[in-house]
């Protein structure tokens, strides 16, 4: 016996669903689903900060051959670099 138990969709119940699912605004459902889709969006937006970030022009331009070569946006690249480099000096204060 086959892996499929369902029998196929008939075209007229494809084309509802189509329907369903281009209008969105008319389902109520969808309209949940955006609000919480907002919501999440925001409050990523609300976690992450902007930080201006001052470093000698030599750094920077190793940072940006490091974009082109990885193709890591130059914010990752900092994230990286910089994430283990602060938990660990932050580890070795809290130890004094």
């Amino acid at each position: 016996m086959g892996k499929f138990l369902k029998p196929p969709i008939r075209s007229k119940e494809k084309e509802k669903k189509a329907e369903e699912f281009l209008d969105l605004s008319e389902n109520t459902g969808s309209d949940n689903l955006r609000t919480k889709v907002n919501q999440s969006r925001v409050s990523n937006v609300e976690k992450c900060q902007n930080f201006l970030l001052r470093m000698p022009a030599s750094l920077y331009d190793d940072v940006k051959e490091i974009h082109f070569i990885t193709g890591m946006s130059m914010n990752a690249i900092c994230l990286d670099v910089l994430r283990s480099n602060i938990k660990r000096k932050l580890r070795e204060m809290k130890e004094e």
